[in-house]
């Protein structure tokens, strides 16, 4: 077991504790649950992912399509642990902190900002806004490809790493201050008179991200501001001439968790003091205590 301890990467090591992290909650909302053994599954597939990228590196697998699956298993591994809050987070935690947030909007900033911004609500406006939402969930992909492809093999596994814990520490926050946000609040949806239905592209993506995203009390913080934020703080570090493309596209992703009524302003201000909180730590521990201390997720 200890020689096969040595072959965890960091981000084995965190994903292996964040899923002991999120089981422990299982157990404690099993008593008010209706899901008795649907996470059990969920909580198996993602250990298995854990155990084959070990495995692999333990072997020096790392051709066709272990190649890939190496590569991208933290993608894989994210997007199905989250999928399986829905059936933790409503009954291990039973408070709604909307009434907290839109009330610290309003002393903010002196109005509702989902309601205020319907002066500008067009339909082809609402497709733009929609699309660029919907364009957060690829847009990290094109600095993690890139320092993969350009630089060395530790500064794509601290990339990596750093997005994974702003993932996880908004993944946690959620658990802790359930928010739904202004589209499910209702003191709020009683006053917004503007529907967002665009032209052709809105509700078909709104369809696509209820989908994807069956929990939804994962308002705060934002997760779309943090990740969107880490995005750029990432490209100014490695690339600039991405990062002055890229500062506008997050600029609209920011205005578009208002416009679409995903978000709190306040909700998106944590959010990015969370992603250089990340950011900042996330390189420093990196540098301390895991550069060449421990492997890397992939050997190029």
């Amino acid at each position: 077991m200890k020689n096969f301890l040595k072959y965890f990467s960091i981000l084995d090591r965190v994903n292996s504790v964040f899923l002991l992290i999120i089981f422990i909650l299982f157990l404690l909302s099993l008593p008010y649950s209706p899901y008795s053994y649907q996470p059990l599954i969920v909580f198996l597939f993602t250990g298995t992912l854990i155990f084959l990228s070990v495995y692999f590196r333990k072997k020096g697998i790392k051709e066709g399509i272990i190649k890939y699956f190496r590569l991208f298993y933290p993608l894989i591994y994210l997007f199905v642990i989250f999928e399986s809050f829905f059936m933790i987070l409503p009954y291990l935690n039973h408070n709604r902190y909307d009434e907290i947030f839109a009330n610290i909007d309003f002393e903010l900033l002196k109005v509702h900002p989902t309601v205020w911004i319907e002066k500008f609500v067009t339909p082809l406006l609402t497709d733009i806004m929609y699309s660029f939402y919907l364009f957060y969930f690829p847009m990290p992909l094109f600095i993690i490809v890139w320092v993969y492809k350009n630089k060395p093999a530790y500064i794509f596994d601290k990339t990596v790493f750093v997005f994974i814990i702003t993932y996880y520490g908004a993944y946690l926050v959620y658990f802790m201050v359930p928010t739904a946000g202004p589209r499910f609040y209702e003191p709020l949806t009683a006053i917004q008179t503007k529907d967002l239905n665009g032209i052709f592209l809105a509700v078909p993506i709104r369809s696509l991200i209820n989908f994807l995203e069956p929990n939804k009390l994962d308002a705060f913080p934002s997760l779309h501001a943090a990740i969107s934020f880490t995005t750029i703080l990432t490209m100014a570090k490695y690339n600039k001439k991405m990062f002055w493309i890229f500062v506008p596209v997050v600029t609209v992703i920011l205005i578009s968790l208002v416009y679409c009524r995903y978000h709190y302003v306040i909700d998106i201000i944590a959010g990015i003091v969370w992603s250089i909180i990340a950011f900042v730590s996330g390189h420093k521990y990196y540098d301390k205590f895991v550069r060449g201390k421990l492997p890397v997720l992939f050997e190029k």
